[in-house]
Order: C-alpha cells, then structure tokens, then sequence
C-alpha cells in the first residue's frame, strides 16, 4: 500500500495570520516605548511582572511618527485580510481604536483575554529575545471539544504560535490569548493595535497613511 497523503480541505478562513516586518529600528523605539510605559497613568491588571501604556491614551503607537512606517506598510495588509480572507464588507471603514506597547521581563506575562469588539487584533514583536514567552491562542472549539479524551486540557485547549523580531500576528478580537511566563531577564517588547469596522462608508479611500483611517 503507497504512503496515505492527508490533504488539508477546509474551507473556512483563516483564522491567525504572520507577516514580517523588517522595518523596526529598536534603538529609534526603545526611548518612545519607555516614555509611552513611563508616562501611563495606572497599571494593567492582565500584565504580571510587566507594563503596558494601553492607559496612556495621549501617546499611542499608531498616533506616533517613530511608527508611521510600520504603519503604512500594515495597513493594506490587515485591509486585505479582513475583506478578501475575512469576508468583511470592503465598502466600510476601518479604524485603528487604539494601540499602545507591552513590555516584560524574567517571569512576566499576559494573562488570559480577548479584545471584546475588535475586528482585528495586530500584535507586532518590537524585541523577541530567546526564551521571552509565546503567545497562546485558547481553541475557540473547548466546550464542542471537551468530550474527548485528552492527557491534559494545555494538550488541546491551548496553541503556541513561535515568533522572533518584527513577526507581526492578525487575529480575531473575539479569540482568547495570552502569553507564556518569559524565562529570560531581557526584555520582551510587543506593539498591539486593535482595528475597529464601522458600520458607514468609508471615506478618504486613498489615505493608507497609517493614523485612524487603514482605507
């Protein structure tokens, strides 16, 4: 009997994407990501043993120069794969709601969460050292899954997605993540940013600039 070939047919979306950037220069960032983290007014309660400036809502990533760049290069992108990959409606608006760093050393985490209302969710890796922690993403299946018969619920439940420096991840903001404990003293940098759709028209169709308006 020939070797079996399993071929992959489902046909669904899909549901986490990677990209690259290689546009990052970290000794330009690390300066205005230790401001934004120095400057947010309280502290988060998912981070364990590090900082977010989600808080500091009059320097946000996506608002600042030092990110224009990045910006410009991921907004076509994440436009693609929400109307072309996600079926989103092409003719409405996107906006970046918001974004801001996380930063995290020896032992630190996120915990568990979701981005609520969110469309999309990009996670941009500024630093990844060796060792730092993953991101895991909860199978949206647990409770249908639930019935079989697993060594542990980390055996299905929950999917590292490996990345390093400049890896960027799209996703859902209805899909559950967090991160592992990092297990090195340099620090883990992560750009996030959340993508809200508006139910209206868009306008300025040929502003890829980066800012609020992604179309």
């Amino acid at each position: 009997m020939s070797a079996l070939k399993l071929i992959d047919v489902t046909p669904f979306e899909p549901m986490i994407i990677k990209v690259h950037f290689d546009g990052f220069d970290w000794k330009e960032l690390k300066p205005i990501c230790d401001d934004m983290i120095n400057k947010t007014p309280e502290n988060v309660v998912l981070e364990d043993n590090g900082k977010s400036s989600i808080y500091n809502h009059q320097n946000q990533p996506h608002l600042n120069q030092a990110f224009r760049k990045f910006y410009e290069w991921l907004s076509p992108i994440m436009l693609h794969v929400l109307t072309n990959e996600w079926g989103f409606v092409k003719e409405y608006e996107y906006i970046i709601g918001n974004s801001w760093v996380n930063v995290h050393g020896n032992a630190g985490l996120t915990k568990e969460h979701n981005h609520g209302p969110a469309a999309m969710v990009s996670t941009a890796y500024l630093q990844m050292p060796k060792d730092s922690g993953y991101i895991q993403f909860k199978d949206p299946l647990e409770y249908e899954k639930s019935f079989q018969h697993h060594q542990s619920a980390d055996d299905w439940e929950w999917k590292t997605i490996p990345a390093i420096t400049g890896d960027v991840l799209l996703f859902p903001g209805w899909v559950r993540h967090r991160t592992e404990p990092s297990k090195t003293n340099e620090e883990r940098w992560v750009l996030t940013s959340n993508v809200l759709a508006m139910n209206r028209p868009a306008i300025n169709k040929n502003n890829n600039t980066g800012g609020n308006i992604i179309i």
